[in-house]
């Protein structure tokens, strides 16, 4: 008995969030030829003895079943970005699955599922085979398929949980189930125990030069840095990993990890990128730090992810999955709202509202078309929520959608059929054509060279210069209106021969292209597109319309 009383009040004491079972309501409910699990949370006067003793045997039956294994554990961590979600699930929407497979010591198990009209989101832990501490696992494959055995495309998001031993996760969609049950399976296939290793390299961060460090070793070649001054007291980092085996370089994760004298991490200025795709095509990370954080004696390493073992198999997991709950707190709109302020035909033609999301289909006639807006907002009913536009699922190429998690505030869906709706949209950028004015490079060679133009109206700095044979063409403006040049080309005859990308700051307009092998000493640059910022802009569209 003192194991069952540790584990309730350790539950208690650890989920902050989980509603535990009202005893009294469910002794109440006995009474009645009714048993129902309340979510309601008080403190008990003691309990008359017939009462304790049945309560006692209807808390050792809940701890025996699913339902308190759903609930035992806190998702909040990993459901921190999904408001929607994690709502949904307190509020007790969802369908509650419990179901496990085991194999080769491996544990899967989806706990919950949502799927309405907007979205499919699984609940899942995994309990690996092997001790995990400061690693994670991933897997070959983690796919839905359904009922007709077609993979549906989706991700997932998980966290190692300590206290429990497992890897808590949630796998999305965007594909809507279109019965009101369906089969479905959810599978992955090999687990992949992953470890950080580090490799010492004599790295010199104010050495502008390319420097080549020889890895050779777990599918790793080489790794080239190259260190820019990316602005003032700033040093711009830039590693490209060149690996001897492929399917090393689908599961890395590499880049640059600088200790200071006193062994401690020096930390990047800005959020590093990682997985980019380099000059050469290989996987390519840039990092950016203070100069001044640099000193003689501080150390470098090539840090880099590596499987250190695997468990092979696929475990799968058929799901009888229905929509039936979360339909009762769904509605459709229908919409036709044009927005006048966009170059583009476009128009809101609809809104779709469920207990965990709010989203909003927006028409345009261009394919593909870009929204200029960077932020996006959903008032309702004097409230304000976060949006985003969504990038996935396969939407026609006419069509964008802006998707806004629901919150605990907007629970209630049917009431909200009335309520006032605005989609706010801030901090305009527009994407405009360059034109057939050019930028004239002379003398071009290993010593980096400055000229100003004016360009659409705008004043531009550009800086050019030759490093390890190739050609780097860096613009920037001080004109904060100037959002920043996007890619420059030149000619050959007729042919446009375009510079790759290599760098752009959303803070400010500052870009870099580059053009391996360079060998001219003079060019004609022109500039294939470029952006132009209003910030103070702001989009406001009351939404009403039909509802269906």
């Amino acid at each position: 008995m003192k194991s069952v009383e540790y584990k309730v009040k350790n539950h208690l004491i650890h989920s902050e969030q989980v509603e535990y079972p009202d005893f009294e309501k469910m002794f109440n409910s006995i009474q009645t030829g009714e048993l129902r699990v309340v979510n309601d949370v008080h403190n008990r006067p003691q309990r008359q003895k017939t009462k304790a003793a049945i309560v006692l045997g209807i808390s050792l039956a809940v701890m025996a079943t699913p339902v308190y294994a759903a609930l035992q554990y806190d998702w909040s961590d990993v459901l921190s970005n999904k408001s929607g979600i994690e709502s949904a699930l307190k509020a007790g929407y969802g369908q509650l699955i419990e179901q496990s497979v085991t194999a080769h010591g491996v544990t899967l198990t989806v706990h919950n599922a949502f799927v309405d009209d907007n979205r499919t989101v699984l609940l899942y832990t995994i309990k690996p085979e092997l001790e995990t501490e400061k690693q994670e696992i991933r897997y070959n494959q983690m796919l839905l398929k359904d009922s007709n055995g077609q993979p549906i495309e989706g991700h997932y998001y998980q966290k190692w949980n300590a206290e429990q031993g497992v890897y808590q996760g949630y796998f999305e969609t965007d594909w809507v189930m279109q019965e009101k049950q369906s089969d479905l399976q959810f599978s992955i296939s090999d687990v992949l125990y992953l470890e950080d290793l580090e490799q010492e390299i004599r790295l010199d961060p104010k050495d502008s030069s390319t420097q080549q460090f020889n890895i050779q070793k777990n599918g790793i070649d080489k790794i080239e840095v190259q260190s820019f001054k990316y602005a003032k007291g700033e040093i711009m980092i830039n590693s490209e990993v060149t690996f001897s085996n492929s399917e090393v370089k689908e599961q890395s994760w590499a880049g640059i990890r600088a200790y200071d004298t006193q062994q401690e991490v020096i930390k990047e200025t800005e959020n590093p990128e990682y997985g980019m795709e380099g000059v050469s095509g290989d996987y390519f990370s840039r990092q950016m730090y203070n100069e001044q954080q640099f000193k003689e004696g501080d150390r470098f390493t090539f840090t880099y992810t590596h499987e250190k073992q695997r468990t092979e198999g696929t475990w799968n997991l058929n799901l009888l999955l229905s929509r039936q709950e979360m339909d009762t707190g769904t509605f459709k709109k229908e919409l036709n709202i044009p927005i006048h302020s966009l170059a583009d035909e476009a128009s809101i033609s609809g809104m779709v509202v469920t207990p965990t999301q709010i989203r909003l289909t927006i028409d345009h006639d261009e394919e593909y078309f870009r929204l200029p807006y960077r932020t996006y907002q959903l008032q309702v009913d004097g409230k304000v929520m976060d949006g985003l536009i969504s990038f996935d699922g396969k939407m026609d190429a006419n069509q964008t959608e802006l998707r806004f998690e629901q919150s605990n505030f907007l629970m209630d869906v049917k009431s909200l059929v009335d309520k006032p709706m605005t989609l706010i949209a801030k901090k305009r950028v527009d994407e405009h054509a360059g034109s057939r004015a050019s930028i004239h490079l002379t003398d071009i060679s290993t010593e980096p060279k400055t000229i100003a133009s004016d360009y659409e109206g705008f004043p531009i700095i550009w800086t050019y210069y030759i490093k390890d044979g190739n050609l780097y063409v860096e613009s920037e403006s001080p004109d904060n209106t100037f959002g920043g040049v996007n890619q420059t080309y030149f000619l050959e005859g007729e042919e446009k021969h375009y510079l790759v990308p290599h760098f752009f700051s959303e803070l400010g307009n500052k870009h870099m292209d580059v053009y391996k092998d360079f060998k001219k000493s003079d060019l004609e640059l022109y500039v294939w597109n470029y952006t132009t910022r209003s910030q103070e802009k702001e989009l406001r569209v009351s939404l009403t319309g039909k509802s269906l």
